[in-house]
């Protein structure tokens, strides 16, 4: 059993996030719209951002619903001075998280996120998340573990690390964790527990195969990921992840939704685990962080920050 919670924890971090036109047959890669904007100043100036936050204020008053141990702190940021960190413990914590919503939603979300493991991190239960919740309920898709989405009142994604059952060096493979309306049945429980997409695509591939992408510890990281919602009852959904403005992932043909009025509308930082379901209890130390900074929310593809501006 995966995940018993997708209606667990958010973290904090600055994050990247976009809503763009249908999706190009060719993701793009490398700079994005941040290579106007040096170290992402005044990036919430261009249209096509809806959301920013490098945590420079100090605090997480552009979040909603923090929980847990999710933090702003000065532990060696990617930039600024701040970040925001979530440390899990044994027997204390299953992490941190928090959430943005931005209403009424989009067919299509970027999200990009600086992320940092402890050089002694294992493995993770669940991490950075989107969702789709329908109009006026903005809790939708919260609390659906092992359900299947109606194509109506949810659907959600998850980029995040992957152990394979020890398979996979920690912090695991980079993959999505993906409620939609034609993912498939746990027959041995009987529930729809979220089913992965290994890189490369366009398939749903397999884990711990060849192509396998693991990030790396003890330094920052550009995570960013894509949602694009199908035509209702069309199976033209997609949804594309990056490492350091690096595509390593791209899926196809997935239907999330029947009806066009469900759009991608939150965004769930977190870093979670440790809880009773957690698959990789057996690998679990007394002790693991995560770090996130410089977020932002898009219509476009973000790309990774950079120091100087291009024209």
């Amino acid at each position: 059993m995966r995940a018993t919670t997708i209606a667990a924890l958010a973290t904090g971090l600055l994050l990247s996030i976009s809503l763009a036109t249908p999706a190009a047959d060719q993701p793009p890669q490398g700079p994005g719209l941040a290579a106007k904007y040096a170290g992402d100043a005044g990036i919430t100036k261009n249209p096509a951002v809806i959301f920013a936050d490098d945590f420079e204020s100090g605090d997480l008053k552009k979040w909603e619903d923090p929980q847990g141990t999710i933090a702003v702190v000065d532990e060696k940021p990617n930039s600024g001075k701040y970040c925001v960190v979530a440390p899990m413990e044994k027997g204390k914590s299953e992490g941190g998280a928090a959430k943005k919503w931005f209403l009424p939603g989009a067919d299509r979300v970027f999200a990009r996120t600086y992320v940092k493991f402890s050089d002694d991190y294992q493995y993770n239960h669940h991490f950075l998340t989107l969702l789709a919740n329908e109009n006026g309920h903005r809790w939708a898709a919260f609390g659906k573990a092992g359900l299947k989405p109606d194509g109506k009142t949810w659907f959600c994604s998850g980029m995040e690390p992957w152990f394979a059952w020890g398979k996979n060096p920690s912090p695991g493979e980079v993959n999505f964790y993906s409620y939609y309306m034609d993912m498939g049945i746990d027959k041995k429980m009987n529930k729809y527990w979220g089913n992965g997409f290994f890189p490369p695509g366009p398939g749903k591939g397999e884990a711990a195969s060849k192509h396998r992408v693991i990030p790396k510890l003890g330094q920052w990281q550009c995570w960013e990921f894509m949602i694009q919602a199908n035509t209702p009852d069309k199976a033209d959904g997609r949804q594309t992840m990056w490492l350091d403005g690096q595509l390593v992932g791209d899926f196809t043909g997935i239907r999330w939704r029947s009806d066009a009025n469900l759009k991608i509308n939150c965004f769930w930082l977190q870093h979670y685990g440790y809880d009773d379901s957690d698959p990789t209890t057996e690998t679990h130390k007394q002790k693991q962080t995560a770090w996130f900074d410089d977020v932002v929310l898009a219509t476009e593809y973000i790309g990774p920050r950079v120091e100087k501006a291009s024209r």
